[in-house]
């Protein structure tokens, strides 16, 4: 083994926002210190090595949070380059070349396909924060197309997920609009016992039975059809993003890719919110060449996301869309549905309206109103970033406002799980049950690798994703069978809901300041 570093220029990227020294932003998720060690030249290999450090880690006998890091190496002299995902060198619990540094309660699970890592806690434990020092990770430089004389830079990506455990769980609640139910004259809700195939029929009751809400291209009421095998329905285990994409999270993507590829997900553009200025609170703005973005809130809830723009993100960050089921699943967890519940489960239902501090959202602040668990209704903001006008009192808030070192579920606005902001805040885009389009979606993860074909670069490429052109080479370029779940803080209370499908299979090609979203990942353990 030849123990001398690949020549490289550091190059660090930070978990799910920028991290400034002394600042706390959102989850206080960071790492640091992030650089290459030793590399075998016979193998082709490298190790990177960087800090963790995020709070209100936790592991039970249900479910653990955990973070999902991707390892991207990028050629150092060329700042228009794309940052290639590089695959990690074994798979499986604390595999070879990988380790926990000096967090000892800690454990690597590297997935099948070796595209990133979890990091976890390996025991029981209350919730408390996390801090490890010299974790390791090992590349295999070469299957990214790198060799020994590649002058690189690395950088490693990371998002805050939540296992959300395998077993039955119950979809609908009865009264909901388009909501899931057994009979047009009977409004028990589904019970999803594995992930058989699901037939879906007319039956007057005692089955599983379809209810549209009349989007375009939606299957009508009572229509007969059946869930596929392959069509992820939120039986089996699967990681989801603990939070929505905030703005620091869309900024890393961006200025990740090739300059190619860079405006077809420029959020300021005229298919999106067509400035640079703020925007119902949308802070991104883009300028130069190669095009270059940046938040001036990255804690903050990502709007104005086309379902090309989630799927490109998805599939950079070797994610995948959630399914409709998989959200109820999320939300719920195992326990019966209860008529217009909410996801803290229960009907409880108070509106941020004044936020801490009075100059400015620094990624601290909270919300001061008494009870408050969501943020809907286009309530006007007060305190935050109100002195800054208009347009900073309208829109989405940092992920996770609601939760203090005191609260509970209900006033967390968390799910039975810990998912975070399931019921307001931003709509999110979701694989629909609604449609053919939608049920042809097979639960694929992405890989890294967005399209490269001129005139669609930069699009999301996986097999069997909604929206992928019969051209697969042209990727993801429309929303057919997609649909919006989650409500959003311009909605009314109604379409928070848990099993609200008023918009479930609303095929929208259109960018908007009230819709973003989140990714999941399929577990292959638990």
């Amino acid at each position: 083994m030849n123990t001398r570093a690949i020549a490289f220029s550091l190059c660090i990227v930070f978990l799910g926002f920028l991290f400034l020294p002394g600042a706390l932003f959102a989850n206080n998720l960071s790492v640091s210190n992030v650089r290459l060690g030793l590399r075998d030249t016979k193998a082709k290999t490298v190790s990177v090595l960087f800090d963790l450090a995020w709070d209100n880690s936790w592991r039970n006998k249900i479910n653990h949070d955990a973070v999902w890091l991707t390892v991207r190496l990028s050629d150092s002299g060329d700042p228009a380059s794309a940052k290639t995902l590089v695959p990690l060198t074994a798979a499986g619990l604390n595999p070879s070349g990988s380790g926990t540094g000096s967090g000892t309660d800690l454990e690597v699970y590297v997935p099948a396909d070796k595209a990133g890592a979890f990091i976890r806690r390996s025991a029981n434990t209350s919730p408390a924060a996390v801090s490890s020092k010299n974790i390791m990770l090992t590349l295999d430089y070469a299957a990214a197309g790198f060799t020994e004389s590649s002058e690189i830079s690395v950088s490693v990506f990371g998002l805050e997920m939540v296992l959300v455990p395998q077993g039955e769980f119950y979809a609908g609640d009865g009264i909901s609009a388009a909501s899931f139910r057994q009979g047009s004259a009977d409004s028990s809700s589904w019970r999803i016992t594995s992930e058989a195939p699901v037939g879906v029929s007319a039956a007057v009751s005692g089955g599983y039975f379809y209810v549209s809400a009349g989007n375009a291209g939606e299957f009508a009421t009572s229509f007969a059809f059946t869930i596929p095998q392959a069509y992820p329905k939120g039986y089996r285990s699967f990681y989801c993003m603990k939070y929505e994409i905030n703005e620091g999270q869309w900024v890393e993507f961006l200025n990740s890719l090739p300059s190619s590829a860079r405006g077809r997900r420029d959020v300021t553009d005229t298919a999106h919110k067509n400035s640079d200025a703020v925007l119902f609170r949308n802070t991104v703005a883009c300028s130069g060449q190669p095009l270059t973005c940046s938040s001036a809130r990255p804690a903050r809830a990502m709007t104005y996301l086309t379902w090309m723009d989630l799927c490109a993100f998805l599939d950079w960050a070797a994610l995948r869309p959630m399914t409709e089921l998989e959200f109820e699943k999320a939300a719920r967890g195992p326990f019966l549905a209860s008529a217009g519940e909410y996801a803290w489960g229960n009907t409880d239902l108070v509106a941020a309206q004044l936020v801490s501090g009075t100059t400015e959202e620094s990624g601290e602040e909270t919300i001061l109103t008494p009870a408050a668990n969501a943020h809907f209704s286009s309530v006007l903001l007060s305190g935050g970033d109100e002195a800054l006008g208009a347009e900073h009192r309208k829109g989405p808030m940092r992920g996770g406002i609601f939760a203090t070192a005191t609260s509970d579920r209900v006033f967390s606005g968390g799910s039975a799980y810990g998912v975070m902001d399931l019921s307001g805040n931003v709509s999110e885009r979701v694989v629909t049950i609604g449609n053919a389009a939608g049920l042809n979606f097979n639960g694929l993860h992405g890989d890294g690798q967005l399209t490269t074909l001129s005139g669609f670069e930069g699009n999301a490429n996986t097999t069997s994703w909604p929206g992928l052109d019969q051209d697969a080479a042209r990727g993801v370029v429309s929303s057919a069978g997609s649909g919006l779940r989650a409500g959003s803080w311009a909605d009314a209370a109604v379409f928070l809901a848990v099993s609200d499908r008023s918009r479930a299979a609303l095929a929208d090609d259109s960018a908007t300041s009230s819709v973003g979203g989140r990714g999941v990942r399929s577990g292959d353990e638990s």
